[in-house]
Parts: structure tokens; C-alpha cells; sequence
């Protein structure tokens, strides 16, 4: 099993009588990439800074393989690459400048460098000055300056919002990589899709407070509701209609030949189709419909299906 590398519990950081973050306990393994998703303004980045050291919580620890962040900052601080929300660098220095510069705090080698560089395909855009980066360079800068020093823990703040789709692909790849490699990696994003491409395990955050915990897959077992199962006939009777419904079909709509509709449990919706056969439907096809991420995202937050 692989081991855990960051532990939070019990989380809780206020801004006077404000809580950004509520009683928030998640752990984060080795090999593992971690997703907090959720709107912005949710907490998600209060986390981050939390954990690397840049924000004291009210309440609560955070420990990088055994390391408390509170406690002691600057150890724990050496095992985490963390890349904010807004990266930025001396307009007036180079890519590579940055890197060494970064290179020398961290104690990493000329090698490393050159192997962050390559691995965020920084390219011939390592030796212009950064004022002259896209926003998307600018991110893959800040994610080869994290990767210095090999941290075995790597903090990422929506890291592909300002990168191009080769930069997207690119960052996958390397992510992918890193995960091999046995880092712990956690990401926070508020896009789903972001989130099911990257994520091994997802939180789900939203005021604070978090929602819930798992794969992304399991976040859609418990919005079920937001699926929608279709049956297709090779004859339809309008009396189909009514005994979907009997049986626990929700939301019926009768498409040409065939009923699309949704179910409160898996249970209910095998109730349905084999209502149907009983009833002389001749079923040529059944399967389901996968919603859009942000419609099970948007059941998720408002707590529906959620235990």
C-alpha cells in the first residue's frame, strides 16, 4: 500500500469572522494525484498556501511525510514544489536565469535544471527575458522552478488555466511522469474536466467545507439522477410510457423509438427495463447516457446524493 505523504486534519483558517476553511481533512499518497475541485472562492487556494507555508491555520495540522508545516515550516517547505495561482517572475530575467537562480536556493544541479526545462518544454524561450512570456510560458516556468530540488510533494494552483492545448497535453504528460516517479501530487481546479483527465481522487470543495471525497467515478454513482438511461425498441407502444413510470422511471421522455429517462438507484432502473419485457416491449438496446461534468458537479454542490 502505498504510503501516505500528506495528511490534513481538521483544517480551519478564518479571516476575522469569516471561515474560508472549515474543518477540512484529506491525505494525499504517494503516486497519487489529488484534485481539489471546486468554484473559485471555495477554499481551494487558502488550502494550498496553508500547506506550503504562506497562510497559519487556526486550527488544525498538516504533515508532509510526518513533517508538521506549522511546526516546521522550512523542513516541510523543502519537500514541496508549490506553483500559485498567478506565477511571476523579474520581467527583466531570462528562463534559464530564473532557473538557476531557483537552482542555487534549492540546492539542485545544473542537470535538473536542464531536465525541468525540458520536461515543461520551455525550448528556445529559456534564453528570452520572462517579460516577454505568454501566459501560458509564464506557467510552464513556474512548474520547472517547482520541480527543482526533486520534492516528493508537489503543490499546484489551477495550473493549466493560462497554458495552449500542446501546453495542456504537455503538462499532462509530465504530470503522468511525475506520478510514476512516486511523487504526491495535489492539484486544485474548478474545472471537472481538468479534474477527470488529471486526478486519481477527487474533494470536492465549496465554502469550505468539503463535499466529499473519491473517484471521480463515485461522484457520479451518487448523483445518479444526473445519468439518463435510454431504452430502444424495435416497436413503441404509448403504454410504455405509463409502465416506465410504475416501476420508477423519472424525468420520461419519449424520443422516436426509444424512452430516455433517469432513476433514483441502479436498482430502479433494471426494475424498469425489466418492467418493459414483461409488458412486450421488444428491446433491441438499453445503456447510459453520461451527463456533462458540470451537471454532476452542480448536483454535487448543492448536496444532492451526497452522504
Amino acid at each position: 500500500m502505498a504510503e501516505e505523504v500528506v495528511k490534513v486534519e481538521g483544517l480551519v483558517k478564518r479571516y476575522g469572522d469569516f471561515v474560508a476553511v472549515d474543518g477540512v481533512s484529506f491525505g494525499v499518497s504517494e503516486g497519487e494525484v489529488f484534485a481539489l475541485l471546486g468554484p473559485n472562492g471555495s477554499g481551494k487556494t487558502t488550502i494550498l498556501r496553508t500547506m506550503v507555508g504562506l497562510l497559519t491555520p487556526d486550527s488544525g495540522t498538516i504533515l508532509v511525510k510526518g513533517v508538521d508545516v506549522r511546526r516546521k515550516p522550512v523542513e516541510a517547505r523543502a519537500l514541496i514544489g508549490y506553483v500559485p495561482q498567478r506565477p511571476s517572475f523579474p520581467e527583466n530575467l531570462t528562463g534559464a536565469e530564473v532557473l538557476r537562480f531557483y537552482a542555487n536556493l534549492r540546492g539542485a544541479d545544473t542537470r535538473e535544471v536542464e531536465e525541468a526545462a525540458q520536461r515543461m518544454g520551455l525550448g528556445e524561450a529559456i534564453d528570452r527575458p520572462t517579460g516577454e512570456y505568454s501566459g501560458g510560458m509564464v506557467q510552464r516556468l513556474a512548474v520547472a522552478v517547482a520541480l527543482l530540488g526533486r520534492p516528493e510533494v508537489l503543490v499546484l494552483d489551477e495550473p493549466t488555466v493560462n497554458l495552449d492545448p500542446e501546453g495542456v497535453v504537455q503538462f499532462r504528460e509530465a504530470l503522468r511522469a511525475m506520478k510514476e516517479e512516486g511523487k504526491a501530487i495535489l492539484v486544485a481546479t474548478h474545472l471537472l474536466a481538468e479534474a477527470e483527465a488529471l486526478a486519481d481522487r477527487v474533494a470536492i470543495i465549496d465554502k469550505g467545507h468539503l463535499l466529499f471525497v473519491g473517484p471521480m467515478e463515485e461522484i457520479k454513482e451518487r448523483v445518479l439522477r444526473a445519468f439518463r438511461c435510454y431504452v430502444s425498441f424495435g416497436e413503441f407502444r404509448d403504454d410504455f410510457l405509463k409502465v416506465a413510470k410504475e416501476n420508477g422511471a423519472l424525468e420520461v421522455v419519449h424520443e422516436d423509438s426509444k424512452l430516455v429517462f433517469s432513476t433514483a438507484s441502479i436498482e430502479d432502473r433494471l426494475r424498469v427495463i425489466n418492467a418493459l419485457a414483461k409488458a412486450g416491449a421488444r428491446i433491441e438496446r438499453f445503456g447510459t447516457l453520461e451527463p456533462p461534468l458540470e451537471e454532476v458537479y452542480m448536483q454535487v454542490l448543492k448536496g444532492e446524493k451526497v452522504q
